[in-house]
């Protein structure tokens, strides 16, 4: 991973997109960079960390400071009550915060949530094509309406089973709605197609999928550590997985 300092503009960026402050075309665009950069991906795992880190501390800093303060507040008749409800009011944000660390997602299903970057899909031509219903869909798949494009493409996918780019195309919808499993085969069948252009990024997201239903012995036997454009990334999923 590139060790440079990241810069400042690039460190606000990922800071905003963390938060949540950010409008939709900045964060398509950012997404984009975040789908094309290992090292932006590890930089922005590394920001949540931190900001986890921070909202941690800082509910520790307030009870430590009240566990110091307390017993004097106690003794207090005059501010016994105020100091109470303090207590109470910060008992109940220390319970929140257990609340959300033991309740997260598992392991797995954060790290799909930070990897995962749909497929931007292919650029719509502007003019008529020999494929109406094609581009018909592939609108709908950048617009977000899954069901829509899947429904289009496996029309024509029964006329032509074995195009790798409806196979891969669909299986990305289906992925993209949280259907992994159905996603899986498809994918797999595009990885194991040496001549398909997707072949490389099936891989990848055959990985993704994986990841998403916890089947990390399946996602390791790909070996995609090695591969030259998504390597880093795979191994950083990997050495963040329970071994």
């Amino acid at each position: 991973m590139n060790q440079a300092p990241l810069p400042q503009d690039r460190f606000e960026a990922l800071e905003a997109y963390v938060l949540g402050r950010m409008d939709a075309a900045q964060r398509q665009r950012i997404e984009m960079d975040l789908a094309a950069d290992a090292d932006l991906n590890s930089e922005l795992a590394l920001q949540r960390e931190h900001i986890r880190a921070v909202e941690m501390a800082g509910v520790e800093r307030q009870l430590n400071l009240l566990a110091r303060q307390q017993p004097d507040r106690i003794r207090s008749t005059a501010t016994g009550w105020h100091s109470w409800l303090k207590y109470a009011a910060l008992v109940a944000v220390l319970i929140l915060g257990a609340v959300w660390w033991y309740g997260r997602p598992p392991v797995n299903e954060r790290l799909f949530a930070e990897y995962h970057v749909p497929d931007p899909g292919l650029p719509v031509p502007m003019s008529a094509t020999k494929d109406p219903l094609f581009q018909d869909a592939m609108v709908a798949y950048k617009l977000g309406d899954h069901a829509e494009a899947i429904g289009k493409w496996t029309g024509l996918l029964q006329q032509d089973p074995a195009n790798d780019t409806l196979l891969f195309f669909i299986a990305s919808a289906r992925l993209a709605q949280g259907d992994a499993p159905a996603s899986i085969p498809l994918f797999r069948r595009v990885k194991d197609n040496s001549a398909s252009v997707f072949q490389a990024k099936a891989g990848w997201y055959l990985f993704l999928a994986f990841l998403h239903e916890g089947r990390t012995d399946d996602l390791r036997a790909l070996g995609l550590e090695h591969d030259p454009v998504y390597g880093d990334r795979a191994r950083a999923v990997e050495e963040r997985l329970d071994p």
